[in-house]
């Protein structure tokens, strides 16, 4: 795949969960497992590789680590490394933690990127993703994937991944309301996305 350019990507975490978003209850949940996941990392200083980095908006919860982006938007002012998320141009086993958000679906072939989050990944080092089930087309025409925690853990462990959990971070509740929440965002109706997101 040949690097390319994307739309713009900046992110402002605070207005990712202000109730008036419409997407607030899927921003809301995903925002909050991130910040628990790198609070919940040793103090030591950790070299964390992110593919598909964009804007970097969660580096603000990695206090005291080497935080490197890897983006295939040539554009990306943000990115530490311009690279085909398949094949990184880095050595094996540098890094401590890997991490993508809601990349995956973004790839042509997401099992050879797992491969190369793995291959890259140090022993006993941590990989950390966020990957859609339920999502509208994003990002279009490089929407190309859904994926079950069936699919996820046979590409893990086709990776040769072990000590795979799976969480789902959004409930039937919070698609309904997020749903209903982008119904109303007319001109007129708005008001009632601040409702919506509190009720769900």
């Amino acid at each position: 795949m040949l690097l390319r350019k994307n739309h713009q990507r900046n992110r402002n975490l605070k207005k990712d969960v202000s109730l008036w978003n419409p997407i607030f209850l899927q921003q809301y949940f995903a925002i909050k497992t991130v910040k628990d996941y790198f609070q919940s990392l040793p103090e030591d200083k950790l070299t964390i590789y992110d593919f598909g980095c964009g804007s970097k908006p969660y580096e603000v919860f990695c206090k005291n680590k080497n935080y490197i982006g890897i983006d295939i938007d040539t554009e990306n002012i943000q990115a530490d490394i311009f690279s085909d998320a398949s094949e990184v141009p880095v050595e094996n086993c540098v890094a401590d933690i890997v991490v993508s958000f809601y990349m995956l679906e973004h790839v042509e072939n997401p099992q050879k990127v797992i491969n190369e989050k793995y291959r890259i990944l140090k022993k006993g080092g941590e990989l950390f993703m966020l990957i859609p089930l339920y999502w509208e087309e994003h990002e279009q025409p490089y929407d190309f994937f859904r994926f079950t925690r069936f699919a996820i853990e046979m590409m893990l462990k086709n990776a040769g991944f072990e000590q795979i959990t799976i969480k789902e971070i959004n409930s039937t509740p919070s698609i309904t309301g997020m749903h209903l929440a982008r119904f109303f965002t007319g001109k007129f109706t708005r008001f009632l996305v601040p409702i919506i997101n509190y009720f769900f």
